[in-house]
């Protein structure tokens, strides 16, 4: 989290997709296991969409934040 405010970095960008895109795809995963569910196509994708919309999620945060963790504030 040392991008600029309204820039995302390499390491946020990188941080963003794995963190928040595993979190939820082995979330969602263990519930469905959890739950006596097949691992098929139709079980999983629900759980793939969450987790890219986890990860552009985390982005956007990124994206509105500057390298202090304030959101919309520009830099001190």
């Amino acid at each position: 989290m040392c991008s600029r405010l309204f820039r995302v970095n390499r390491k946020d960008l990188i941080n963003g997709l794995l963190i928040a895109f595993l979190t939820a795809l082995l979330t969602g995963i263990v519930e469905l296991l959890q739950g006596g569910k097949i691992l098929d196509w139709d079980s999983l994708k629900p759980v793939l969409i969450a987790a890219v919309c986890a990860a552009i999620s985390y982005l956007i945060k990124c994206f509105g934040t500057n390298s202090q963790n304030q959101l919309l504030t520009a830099e001190p």
